[in-house]
């Protein structure tokens, strides 16, 4: 494992499967697009991403890292012209002018994503063989146990540090372990026929069902650990393959929109008119109400349920407000923004009693010009750490700490891919719970640069304390 790969290893099997179609696509719907030359580069930019990052037999969990942030921006475009209207009609920023935003910063994920290939190196050749070999290595009955142990424990100590925020980040990061431990699991069912498979299958099942009686509703998680799973032990794209996700692309994307529809409602429903993020009623009753929402489900729900879709799938609303009013109202802060958040995470709260609670919708209010609900009554509305940037340093030298960031990323990457200290599945689940864990496009920038730091201190103190016992205690 000493060896480093080389492109010449990682020959892309998406290069004539998915990408030439994906541009042809993009460059097809660009003609018949009110932004032609931004879905031109939108398709360009998914193309790198993929291009630069998708590795075989590798879990694609940074494709789709940066995947999102793409799908954040350019779901705007979608939104406003499902909606009928241009960019500055949808989100009220008239005089904003908004394409040289939308073009800069599609620009600055393919630099992200080219930089972060070169920062990323795999030390091995990994294959579908040294999978299997490795799973034969594994004690599911132990993993099983380990899981279910976890599933008890790890939310227990969330909600009981809750009101020690300091504490709870801790318990937050390392409960990355139970996403570990199913995600085993489920390398399991993919790589080897046992007599768990099953129970391992009824697991899975159960995740996804009862996620749903949460306030986040985390469903979408289980559905991500799924496909980066299968996507790594099975990557060669195949018309078979195509053939067999396509319709369950379709009714994932239906319910998808269905759950945009009922959210808002369901959400209200769970914390009874508190306005706090909390639940309420019990599994039973929230899940009676989800089941009581699909028989009123109509054609005119669909309707509205795209346009919610499509809406909470962007995040350039509050970017774009905020791009009209600095720096021609408010000034550059010249670093103000970074230098405080660095301050902010490197102060332990017990040794600043005084330290303020994360707020992420006063700081979106001053800055777009628009009032939202803050921390104090249940809500956190954040602008992204890309505007956060941006008001600190402008459109061109704010690549400069994304860089830095992507950085990070790739080091905190390649120190856990590399490792081979534990078993491959092992380590192979640890990179997706870990990078799946950190922020996206739309996350405040105290959020995104904190997950940074709490989750390469959890490598650390894992692989010290936490990663050889556990190894241990799971081989065959």
């Amino acid at each position: 494992m000493s060896q480093e790969l080389t492109a010449e290893h990682f020959k892309p099997i998406t290069k004539n499967k998915v990408i030439l179609p994906a541009l042809i696509c993009f460059t097809i719907y660009a003609f018949f697009s009110t932004y032609m030359w931004i879905t031109i580069l939108a398709g360009i930019t998914i193309v790198v991403v993929i291009a630069a990052l998708y590795k075989p037999y590798v879990p694609p969990v940074l494709v789709y890292l940066f995947g999102i942030h793409w799908l954040q921006v350019y779901a705007s475009v979608a939104y406003a012209e499902y909606s009928g209207g241009t960019l500055e009609e949808v989100f009220q920023n008239p005089e904003a002018h908004l394409d040289l935003l939308f073009v800069v910063t599609l620009f600055q994920i393919i630099i992200m994503a080219i930089y972060l290939s070169r920062v990323f190196k795999i030390k091995f050749k990994p294959s579908v063989e040294l999978l299997r070999e490795a799973s034969t290595k594994l004690n599911i009955r132990k993993i099983i146990y380990a899981y279910i142990i976890a599933s008890i424990i790890f939310p227990s100590l969330i909600a009981s540090t809750y009101s020690n925020s300091s504490l709870n980040q801790v318990v937050q990061s390392f409960a990355v372990i139970r996403k570990v431990l199913l995600l085993m699991l489920i390398f399991i069912v993919f790589l080897r026929k046992t007599q768990y498979n099953n129970l391992i299958i009824v697991f899975i099942i159960l995740e996804f069902i009862l996620s749903f009686a949460s306030y986040f509703s985390n469903f979408k998680e289980i559905i991500l650990f799924v496909g980066f799973v299968y996507l790594t032990v099975k990557p060669e794209v195949k018309t078979k393959q195509v053939v067999r996700l396509t319709p369950l692309i379709f009714v994932l994307f239906a319910f998808l929109i269905f759950w945009s529809s009922v959210k808002e409602g369901y959400r209200n429903y769970l914390n009874q008119g508190t306005r706090q993020q909390q639940v309420n009623v019990s599994r039973e009753e929230a899940l009676n109400y989800l089941f009581d929402k699909t028989g009123e489900f109509t054609a005119d729900s669909f309707k509205v349920g795209t346009e919610k879709l499509l809406y909470r799938a962007q995040y350039m609303q509050q970017y774009s407000s905020v791009y009209e009013r600095v720096p021609a109202i408010i000034p550059h802060t010249n670093g103000d923004n970074l230098s405080s958040t660095i301050s902010f995470l490197l102060m332990p709260r017990f040794l600043n009693p005084g330290k303020t609670i994360l707020d992420p919708s006063s700081k979106t209010s001053f800055y777009t010009g628009k009032t939202f609900a803050n921390a104090s009554q249940g809500t956190s509305i954040s602008m992204g750490y890309f505007c956060d940037l941006y008001i600190d340093f402008g459109l061109w030298i704010m690549i400069i700490p994304l860089l830095v960031l992507t950085f990070f990323i790739g080091k905190v990457s390649n120190y856990i891919i590399n490792s081979d200290k534990y078993n491959m599945i092992f380590t192979y689940s640890l990179f997706i719970g870990t990078i799946l864990s950190l922020g996206t496009f739309e996350s405040d920038i105290i959020f995104y640069m904190g997950t940074v730091r709490n989750y390469t201190v959890f490598m650390l103190l894992g692989n010290f304390f936490l990663f050889p016992f556990l190894n241990k205690y799971i081989k065959a």
